[in-house]
């Protein structure tokens, strides 16, 4: 890899891996109240944000007068525990969704060199074969199947997504 085109170069030891992994188990265990909705459920459910928050917490007012017209299932100690946790995972949303997208970008970085490497291997074969050059047909024939097969399946991966 060409220094200036080499953006990252690090690989994660054992040790690195496991206290990745510890600390998201660890996270996980703090966490463990979290709930999954379902495609529907996420669509369907109201959703609070910037401008009904004060119509939820003018209601959690209401609530704490205790008005006889007002089941006893709603409470005001309920309401205000959801609204307390809401407002406490926002930030903790916002920075995890910061580190994921860093993680996602450093591993496309990491795959487009491998890639770009792999590139020019094959095209130094092709053009050392020409020579011909020792090894070369044998490398460039093994890169060719690869890349070819690559190339079909990215195809028709792009003609399925146009279909569906």
């Amino acid at each position: 890899m060409i220094k200036e085109n080499n953006r990252v170069s690090k690989v994660l030891n054992k040790e690195e891996v496991s206290a990745i992994q510890q600390s998201i188990n660890e996270l996980k265990g703090t966490l463990g109240f979290l709930q999954n909705l379902t495609p529907k459920e996420r669509k369907n459910l109201p959703k609070i944000n910037s401008a009904n928050k004060i119509f939820a917490e003018d209601s959690i007012h209401i609530l704490e007068g205790k008005p006889r017209w007002i089941p006893e299932a709603l409470t005001a100690d309920e309401a205000r525990k959801d609204l307390k946790l809401f407002e406490q995972l926002d930030p903790i949303i916002l920075e995890l969704e910061s580190l994921l997208r860093q993680m996602k970008d450093t591993q496309m970085i990491a795959g487009s060199e491998v890639y770009r490497v792999a590139l020019s291997v094959y095209n130094l074969a092709d053009a050392a074969r020409k020579m011909p050059m020792e090894g070369a047909q044998s490398a460039h024939e093994l890169l060719k199947t690869r890349f070819t097969q690559n190339v079909n399946t990215q195809r028709n991966t792009k003609e399925k997504k146009t279909v569906a």
